[in-house]
């Protein structure tokens, strides 16, 4: 990855960002704009993340300032056809317009495989939801918070063609990304301990046992 500029503040360490990454709520975003230098940093740690094949399938369409505003439209069209309707409601735009000016920036995630795939779509998604963790890890590590949003409207077919994605593509969500008000908020997880077993020497006896 290229040197991060100068204007930007010292990063955490690698395992500390890990530690101390964490969803932050839209309503605890400051309105504070995220610096153009900063976002490219972000997607280019994002454009290493491991990927079978070297397909490199992640997409983003990024939105800004009142580029928020084309998203929100796009999120209401898919809304009134989830529903069913035909037209949307204006009160629904007014809701969805008011969300998305709730964080700075937002971002649009697909998977779109090669026109001519060598790999099976799942890796390819694979691969996407480890740019987004990269993503969200170098954001931490800068001191911006972040949120990934899989809902309906999100993944629908119409956002992805209405965003511009090709027809391949698969929808991965969205990120939004903004300044933290007030502390950093902490988190809690359970041990690791109860969550891993270890198999170690020679196998005896034949096969592994299950878990008791």
């Amino acid at each position: 990855m290229s040197s991060a500029p100068s204007s930007l503040p010292a990063p955490l360490d690698l395992l500390t960002a890990v530690r101390e990454r964490r969803t932050v709520d839209l309503t605890r975003l400051k309105p504070d704009p995220i610096p153009h230098a900063v976002l490219l940093t972000l997607l280019e740690a994002a454009n290493w993340a491991p990927t079978h094949g070297r397909t490199e399938p992640w997409r983003f369409v990024v939105f800004t300032g009142e580029g928020r505003m084309r998203l929100a439209e796009v999120l209401a069209g898919s809304l009134v056809r989830l529903k069913g309707e035909e037209q949307p409601d204006p009160e629904v735009l007014r809701t969805q317009q008011a969300r998305q000016r709730l964080a700075p920036v937002w971002i649009a995630v697909a998977a779109e495989p090669a026109e001519q795939p060598r790999m099976p779509l799942h890796e390819e998604q694979w691969a996407v939801a480890c740019a987004v963790q990269t993503l969200m890890l170098a954001a931490r590590s800068l001191g911006i918070a972040s949120k990934w949003i899989t809902n309906a409207p999100s993944l629908h077919p119409h956002t992805r063609e209405a965003l511009g994605f090709g027809e391949r593509a698969s929808m991965m969500g969205l990120v939004y990304l903004g300044y933290p008000q007030g502390e950093w908020p902490s988190g809690e997880r359970r041990p690791i301990e109860d969550k891993v077993r270890w198999v170690e020497g020679a196998a005896r006896g034949g096969t592994a046992g299950g878990a008791g």
